[in-house]
């Protein structure tokens, strides 16, 4: 038995170091070494922190789906596990970008601490107030070992937007912006007691890329190769409504979700987590499409809604996973200020048309007597029609969306107000299609043909998106993009000698066609580039890397179903098989494209190109496609092409059949 004075003493030491645990524990908290922390604290039983991490490890929580979803931990090539956050502080651990045991042992470290999450005003259970939300209602955190600390920051922002639902919104395409050529989806957070009329009052979570560049080579590859930083931002949805409805003239599909408030709270509180910390930014998968997804499985864990996912995403494809998931209780649909001013115009005939021009170019004043010839609900009709050419013209020509009015628009307004007349409502019919049921944008094509070198079996793939022989129903009609297209064939004649053949494989084939009129006069174009199956001097078939691009100018007569085009093309080549291996020609470029019937689409083709370089060959391409729709995702074509080789003309003909994936 030991001496009493032994016993006393060894109390003593035993005591020593245990107070000088807690402040080693206290002092490490405060200076945020978590990873410290918790070396220390997993072996004394007797922690509170130390008993929390005893029931993690033993409940496996780091495996969880939900935790992986909070912190964007995808499984990574070597059978790890990667967090999609890019910023450095979303973690705790030193480590905890690649390693979610370790991060979700320190994450619960840091709840005791107070200390401000670098780069924020906000301790950890504030800081990462889902995670912390997760985690308390998981582990049963005792409040009396864990105080919970007041988020007041949090709180002023949840009670200033009242959240009660939360809404996708899809703007549609928007041809003259790189980000947004598929279109953009963001999430509107819907406040209590707002509706229809007042949901511009709304608050929308955007995620875009912060583009530090104007060059659009540059922009192309910073893009595609994750060389931009994305950042999730907090905007209030009159602003985006003006820019995309009135500035980039996109109409706007709204999806309301079918979400619990529960869902729709642990939403805020994540994107809250998201508004410090960035991710790299790719075009085609960590884009704004995706990340609505991550954002929603915040709370949605019956599985990864981004697992639908092996490639790319665009925003269609998002619609379509939240529909396939029954989470879309509503689709409301509101028209661009371009289908507003054309809705408007068809109420006028074409003389009070003109009037409303020649009021918006030289103001009411200088038109007062033609004004004063007509009824006074034809001058309303009129002036309506005149103020909104004039802020049409002056946001296109500023772009920018000025909140204030100039003389002539107050003039305008004072002369309207004058009459007492309400304005005549607008029937502007939705589009049949929503965006999201149109047919699928990856595409396989089989078929086969015949040309001068005998006959041929066709195969083609096509990565993404939609051209103008594509079914129209759910897309723009003025508009077509595909990336990744490539045409594949195999001959069978003996005059051939059954060879394989690449016909091409397009990087990029954009065709912009808006149509002008005596108001909006938009200038088309289009873009071409990739590889592409040439004929050389040998009269023989030979692969040329080319860019073909140009300008020019749509009309669409009596807004009806046909779309003519006429421009300048300029191409050039590299190839073996030309002259000095380059080619440089420019010439007229045509296109009719006609909707025949619902399912029947007809284009034609053509273009002329002088030789310019070296090589001094003339060549032509003349094509007519028809396509007929079997169903949402199954099309026939057939088409037949002239072209012009060194030696003279040959002429093709093929049928093929289209699924869309």
């Amino acid at each position: 038995m030991l001496p009493k004075s032994a016993l006393v003493l060894l109390l003593f030491l035993c005591s020593s170091a245990a107070a000088r645990l807690t402040v080693d524990v206290d002092h490490l908290l405060a200076e945020g070494e978590y990873d410290r922390v918790v070396e220390i604290v997993r072996s004394k039983k007797d922690t509170y922190l130390a008993q929390l991490i005893a029931r993690a490890q033993q409940a496996g929580l780091d495996g969880e789906p939900e935790w992986h979803a909070l912190l964007h931990y995808r499984k990574n090539l070597w059978g790890g596990y990667t967090s999609e956050v890019d910023g450095a502080n979303f973690f705790t651990a030193r480590q905890g970008h690649t390693d979610p045991a370790q991060e979700l042992l320190t994450t619960l470290a840091s709840f005791f601490s107070e200390r401000p999450v670098p780069g924020s005003i906000h301790p950890t259970q504030c800081r990462f107030l889902a995670r912390y939300t997760w985690l308390k209602k998981t582990l049963h955190f005792d409040s009396s070992r864990l105080p919970e600390l007041p988020c007041r920051g949090f709180k002023v922002f949840y009670d200033a937007i009242e959240p009660v639902g939360l809404t996708v919104v899809f703007p549609a395409t928007h041809p003259n912006s790189p980000s947004s050529m598929f279109g953009h989806t963001l999430i509107r957070v819907d406040s209590k007691g707002h509706n229809k009329a007042t949901r511009m009052l709304d608050y929308t979570i955007n995620y875009a890329a912060e583009a530090d560049t104007g060059n659009g080579m540059a922009y192309a590859i910073k893009g595609l190769t994750g060389g931009f930083i994305g950042r999730f931002h907090i905007i209030p949805y009159h602003m985006k409504l003006r820019e995309y409805a009135q500035m980039e003239n996109r109409d706007i599909w709204e999806y309301k979700l079918k979400v619990s408030q529960q869902t729709v709270d642990m939403v805020l509180m994540h994107a809250w987590e998201l508004l410090g910390t960035h991710f790299d930014y790719y075009f085609f998968t960590e884009n704004c499409s995706y990340h609505v997804l991550t954002l929603l499985e915040a709370d949605l864990f019956d599985y990864r809604m981004t697992d639908e996912f092996d490639s790319w995403v665009l925003p269609t494809d998002t619609l379509r996973v939240l529909d396939k998931n029954g989470l879309i209780e509503r689709v409301d649909y509101y028209p661009s200020s371009y289908r507003t001013i054309l809705a408007r115009r068809g109420k006028l005939d074409a003389k009070e048309d003109r009037l409303a021009k020649t009021i918006y170019k030289s103001g009411t004043e200088a038109n007062r007597q033609a004004l004063d010839s007509v009824p006074v609900d034809r001058q309303a009709a009129i002036l309506d029609m005149a103020f909104d050419y004039l802020r049409y013209r002056k946001i296109a020509a500023k772009g920018d969306l000025e909140p204030g009015l100039d003389e002539r628009e107050k003039q305008l307004l004072v002369t309207r107000s004058q009459l007492k007349v309400v304005s005549e409502k607008l029937d502007i019919p939705e589009p049949g299609t929503r965006p999201d049921q149109g047919h699928d944008t990856a595409r396989v094509s089989m078929g086969a043909g015949r040309d001068e070198n005998g006959s041929f079996l066709k195969l083609g793939w096509r990565a993404v998106y939609h051209d103008w022989l594509d079914p129209a129903e759910g897309y723009s009609s003025n508009y077509a993009l595909e990336f990744g297209q490539l045409g594949l064939r195999y001959y069978t004649g003996t005059l051939s000698g059954k060879r394989l053949k690449l016909d091409h494989l397009y990087l990029v084939n954009l065709d912009n066609f808006e149509p002008l009129d005596e108001f909006f006069t938009q200038l088309s174009w289009h873009l071409s580039t990739g590889l592409e199956s040439v004929f050389n001097a040998a009269d023989e078939r030979d692969v040329s890397v080319m860019f073909r691009a140009g300008p020019g100018l749509s009309y669409r007569p009596g807004n009806g179903s046909l779309l003519a085009y006429a421009g300048v093309d300029a191409e050039i080549g590299y190839s073996d098989g030309y002259r000095n291996n380059y080619y440089l020609g420019a010439g007229p470029a045509i296109a009719l494209m006609q909707d025949v019937r619902k399912d029947w689409r007809m284009k034609l083709t053509g273009r002329y190109l002088l030789g310019l370089g070296r090589d001094r060959h003339d060549r032509a391409a003349f094509v007519l496609d028809q396509s007929w729709r079997l169903s949402k995702d199954m099309t026939v074509n057939l088409g037949i092409e002239q072209k012009k080789k060194q030696d003279g003309w040959m002429t093709e003909g093929n049928v093929w059949f289209n699924v869309y994936y």
